[in-house]
């Protein structure tokens, strides 16, 4: 699937962001999500209001989304999060953290976390609007980064590329930001009439089912792999799809060194592969399947023969013995097996399509 992201505002606008987190989720119930976090430099923020496109090819209006500010607004969710101890957490308004509040962290600065409003547009376009106004009137002579994050539940399955073969399953994640030769042509008039993000540090996280062995990866941008630490994720995502020791975490970081003497936009690309041998139920069932079929195959010319005169092949159907008809119902059954994840699939599919039909009218 097609991976390549393109974070920008409008023309003239130049926002630098410190750090941009792309956080991709695959669960053992064929389904994912996807986070998008962005750090931006104080230096760059102008105005009261502050807008930020997300050019996401597989979005569409049917994708739900969610900006996540409640939850990193909880000072035990931004700990684990950013990895730092949190001193204090303040509000920027009134003793209400609906504006946005201030952590201050142990190792690293300030971060103001903001709320954002999440909108999918026309043409695979994800709007985020801040309201700035309490940030900007914030009584502090240097004021802190801000940072604000949400999810985007694809319509699909799943943002990687999936190949399947009978004894092993391969996952390949390809993911691009920023990078101008990736721009569909029908779009390079509109990018050329937007301002690219300056982006310092990109970071990108694969959580996926432990199952998968790493069989590529850029050993120069990864830098750990872990299991979920199930009991701080299961709080920040509050998801009954995170379950305990079931996924790794695989974290690979690129930055930019020169990032201050840079004056365009920098661009990151990941690549890792992530296979898992199966050997299992589905093997069997397919073993079984092509063995009796073969059977079949096999035993009806020399039945037709015991017949004088021999019979034709249609009419041999109506002198079969009974256990012919007992396996071909156990063929059928073992093939209803492999297509049955894809019926249900589809059905739930069509159903959520309804309902959210439904719900908009």
């Amino acid at each position: 699937m097609e991976n390549s992201f393109f974070v920008y505002t409008e023309k003239d606008n130049t926002i630098e962001i410190e750090r941009f987190h792309i956080c991709s989720w695959e669960f053992n119930n064929n389904s994912s999500l996807v986070e998008f976090g962005f750090e931006i430099s104080e230096k760059s923020i102008k105005d009261e209001n502050l807008t930020i496109y997300l050019f996401i090819p597989w979005a569409d209006k049917s994708c739900i989304t969610k900006d996540l500010f409640d939850k990193l607004s909880n000072a035990d969710n931004s700990r684990f999060i950013f990895n730092d101890s949190i001193d204090t957490t303040t509000y920027l308004k009134n003793n209400t953290n609906s504006s946005g509040v201030i952590h201050s962290f142990s190792a690293r600065n300030k971060l103001c976390v903001i709320p954002a409003e999440i909108k999918i547009n026309e043409d695979n376009i994800v709007t985020a609007t801040l309201n700035l106004k309490a940030y900007k009137g914030y009584s502090e002579d240097i004021k802190p980064n801000i940072y604000f994050r949400f999810w985007i539940k694809p319509s699909v399955p799943f943002i990687s590329m999936r190949k399947k073969g009978v004894s092993k399953s391969t996952i390949i994640y390809d993911i691009k930001v920023n990078e101008r030769r990736n721009i569909p042509d029908s779009k390079i008039h509109y990018f050329n009439e937007h301002e690219f993000c300056k982006i310092k540090s990109c970071f990108s996280f694969n959580i996926l089912p432990n199952k998968y062995d790493i069989v590529f990866f850029d050993n120069t941008t990864l830098k750990n792999v872990r299991t979920l630490e199930y009991n701080s994720f299961n709080k920040y995502l509050g998801d009954k799809r995170v379950k305990k020791d079931e996924l790794i975490v695989v974290f690979n970081k690129k930055e930019v060194k020169d990032f201050d003497t840079k004056e365009v936009a920098e661009s990151f690309s990941f690549f890792s592969i992530y296979s898992m041998e199966r050997i299992g139920t589905g093997q069997f069932a397919l073993a079984i399947l092509i063995n009796i079929f073969c059977g079949i195959i096999l035993f009806i010319p020399s039945y037709r023969k015991t017949f004088n005169p021999e019979i034709s092949l249609l009419k041999v159907w109506t002198e079969l013995p009974t256990e012919i008809f007992i396996a071909l119902i156990i063929a059928f059954a073992t093939l209803i097996y492999f297509f049955l994840p894809l019926i249900i699939y589809n059905l739930k599919k069509i159903t959520d399509w309804v309902i959210n039909k439904f719900q908009k009218k």
